[in-house]
């Protein structure tokens, strides 16, 4: 048996590190030890919203030049904390070391720059109302006054990659919250680590005293009652699977309101002009390999299907296998930061695979831990398309987009379409099937519009905030 790598993860709580661990938790060649949180549970409600009144001291640019600063402090080959979550992120993570490597080193200050901060702002909440009252009539002629005040929050974070840990703390500070955050068992460390860094360059300022994270098993019933109530939060913010949304969901009541970011997939519509066998061909094939391929295929952005039109094609099963050997052919040219082959594939998938090529159908080009493309025989999906992983995507004939448009629902989050013009000429359609977002395919990714755009068809920042009113004649001084 070889030796089991122990890694020590501490909780951070309004501002001070705690980081006497007495829980073990085990993985596969590692295990985790954190504090116990009954321990660090008193200490996690505010008293009264009272308590936030440092947080509205703060003008935005006050708040936007911390996070600016803590985005600096955040490399890895320079901060023992960012270095031990990335460490121990090489075992929970399905990503692969080098993919790992570029997030922590490169890609984790996105989240903390300042134009892109300042820009999620003023597009999703306005800069004005958090600064201040703003004064508008209502619609009977009197004078109103609307301000956005920062809320109690919890936050049930997903781990498939590190940058939701970033961008969860920067959503708290925009919106001068207050965050109580539950890490996940596939990344318990990130959050705490830059948690853990607030605390090294400014352990008394407001921001740093009013973010809280820690580790427990998702659903016990020791712990969670308690955070989840509305004594101590207002808004519980839960990404992840089905099980961790409806546990939290579990909580929700007069007082407590769940913002969800569940549980979605993606799909690709591509045209007939991919199956050309000449240009179009090769510019779709790395369309889709880029967006099948972003990170994994980790995160809900990734598709596990790609539809392409057979419409007027001739020989079009020959044609559709063509385009599957240059869509697996440019996987393999990702470059390794970006996306790179597993060590192995998940057992279920790898079983299916197995017996797709032994009965060769579906037809399967790779289909290894290089990733893979799965021919449908028919216009449908394969039976295991939901298992699709590791850079492996479905692609589908189709004759037309109706049937698969009918099939769209608010479970889609993004549709990568191909060319343009079918993008223009589809996005209304998909759209009122219930399609979150509409993009070019190729184009799932976008790091900084994970701050400044809608996610999963809401506003998240603007929902995190508490809406007040001032009625009656304004203040004239």
């Amino acid at each position: 048996m070889g030796e089991v790598s122990t890694f020590a993860v501490p909780f951070v709580v309004r501002g001070r590190i705690h980081d006497q661990a007495t829980i073990e938790h085990n993985g596969a060649g590692f295990r985790f030890v954190t504090p116990d949180p009954l321990e660090v549970l008193p200490e996690l409600p505010l008293a009264s919203y009272a308590a936030m009144a440092d947080l509205h001291e703060l003008s935005m640019g006050d708040i936007i030049d911390f996070l600016a600063e803590l985005g600096k402090r955040l490399n890895p080959d320079e901060n023992p904390h960012m270095r031990q979550a990335f460490e121990l992120s090489v075992f929970t993570s399905n990503l692969p070391e080098r993919v790992l490597r570029t997030i922590y080193s490169e890609q984790l200050d996105f989240f903390f720059r300042p134009e892109v901060l300042a820009d999620a702002v003023e597009r999703r909440i306005g800069t004005a109302y958090l600064e201040g009252w703003v004064d508008e009539l209502g619609p009977d002629g009197r004078s109103v006054r609307i301000r956005a005040y920062g809320a109690r929050t919890a936050h049930v974070i997903a781990g498939n990659t590190p940058g939701v840990a970033a961008i969860t703390i920067a959503r708290n500070a925009l919106t001068r919250g207050d965050a109580i955050i539950k890490t996940p068992r596939n990344d318990p460390m990130t959050a705490a680590a830059i948690a853990a860094t607030m605390v090294d360059f400014a352990p008394d300022h407001p921001l740093t005293r009013h973010v809280s994270v820690l580790y427990w098993r998702g659903g016990d019933e020791s712990i969670e009652p308690r955070i989840f109530s509305p004594a101590t939060v207002d808004k519980i913010v839960a990404w992840g699977g089905s099980d961790a949304i409806k546990n939290a969901g579990h909580y929700v009541g007069p007082g407590v309101e769940l913002i969800a970011l569940d549980p979605k997939r993606s799909i690709s519509l591509i045209g007939p002009d991919a199956l050309d066998g000449g240009p179009g061909q090769t510019e779709a094939a790395h369309r889709l390999a880029a967006d099948v391929g972003l990170f994994n295929q980790e995160g809900c952005v990734s598709p596990r299907v790609a539809y392409v039109s057979t419409e007027g094609v001739p020989d079009a099963g020959t044609r559709v296998r063509a385009l599957a050997n240059d869509v697996y052919g440019a996987l393999g040219r990702l470059p390794p930061s970006y996306s790179a082959p597993v060590q192995r594939l998940p057992l279920a998938l790898a079983e299916e695979l197995k017996m797709a090529k032994l009965l060769g159908d579906p037809w399967v080009v790779g289909g290894d831990t290089t990733g893979g493309v799965v021919v449908s025989s028919n216009n449908e999906t394969v039976e295991f398309a939901e298992q699709m992983a590791c850079r492996h995507v479905n692609l589908v004939p189709t004759e037309d987009f109706d049937q698969v448009i009918e099939g769209i629902t608010s479970t889609v989050q993004t549709v990568g379409v191909w060319p343009e013009s079918l993008r223009l000429d589809l996005r209304h359609r998909l759209s009122l099937a219930g399609a979150q977002r509409v993009v070019d395919l190729g184009g799932a990714t976008n790091p900084f519009g994970n701050q400044t755009l809608p996610q999963d068809g809401i506003e998240v920042l603007r929902r995190m905030c508490r809406w007040i009113v001032d009625e009656g004649e304004p203040d004239e001084n």
